[in-house]
């Protein structure tokens, strides 16, 4: 696994495995799943790991740059194998994605190009890229579904993704400085504040309001705890914690949508 990751087939970020697989699984428990929605997974996964490597080649010195080339043709070879089918079956669902898509993947990859694949920029954009594949998701299967619906639910999953990105920090990289676990819980408060706004308007079922107000307490509360009480959070804990929080979205994502 270790020669895996060195030589840049695979990426020991944990977090970019959820950005990339979460919405479409979120897509494919929201309907009856049906075999392309599995090969869209199959080639956006390989999308991403071909980014990946591209990201290290370029972050690579020139001597070391061939090391990650194998692992980038290979994975672009699958994401065009297991892409191209889709595009020519379904070219208007494809069709309803691919502006903001293509603008989101355009901005990590120059981001990639200039050495900033942790950038904030990098981190957003490619939350943004993957939440997409939300709707595409759903839209492969029956482009019936109800555009407002669609995007409503992929704004709640990159929502809660960038709030992970954050809360996730303020545990572990910035569980040290004060303004990481500001910005979290600012966040987090912000999206229930959204949500009840919308419950109010109509626009969105109360699940989704209760959902994400259990994601929001998970982000104030466990981070205050283990300041308060000197605990020491293994990342292990803190990724199973966050199981709990995808049910959360599962069932505002299916309140959404049904």
């Amino acid at each position: 696994m270790r020669s895996l990751v060195r030589h840049g087939w695979l990426s020991n970020e944990h977090g970019a495995w959820v950005m990339t697989v979460l919405p479409i699984a979120v897509g494919i428990c929201t309907v009856h799943p049906q075999p392309i929605q599995f090969l869209l997974l199959a080639a956006w996964t390989a999308a991403y790991c071909s980014f990946h490597a591209l990201s290290l080649y370029w972050a690579a010195s020139p001597k070391r740059r061939r090391t990650y080339l194998p692992a980038f043709l290979t994975w672009a070879s699958i994401a065009v194998v297991c892409g191209v089918p889709i595009i020519v079956m379904r070219p208007h669902a494809i069709a309803r994605i691919i502006i903001p898509i293509t603008l989101f993947c355009a901005v990590a990859t120059y981001e990639a190009f200039r050495k900033r694949r942790r950038s904030i920029a990098s981190h957003v954009s490619s939350v943004l890229a993957s939440s997409c594949t939300l709707p595409l998701s759903i839209w492969i299967t029956s482009e019936g579904y109800s555009q407002h619906k669609l995007w409503c639910a992929a704004v709640a999953v990159a929502a809660y993704m960038l709030g992970s990105i954050v809360y996730v920090r303020s545990l572990i990289r910035g569980a040290n400085k004060l303004s990481v676990y500001i910005v979290s819980v600012a966040w987090h408060l912000a999206l229930v504040v959204a949500c009840l706004i919308g419950v109010l308007m109509h626009v969105l079922p109360g699940g989704v309001l209760l959902a994400f107000v259990v994601i929001a307490l998970r982000a104030i509360l466990i981070p205050a705890l283990r300041k308060i009480k000197h605990l020491k959070i293994p990342p292990l804990i803190i990724g199973l914690g966050e199981y709990v929080s995808c049910a959360c979205l599962f069932s505002a994502v299916l309140a959404i949508v049904a």
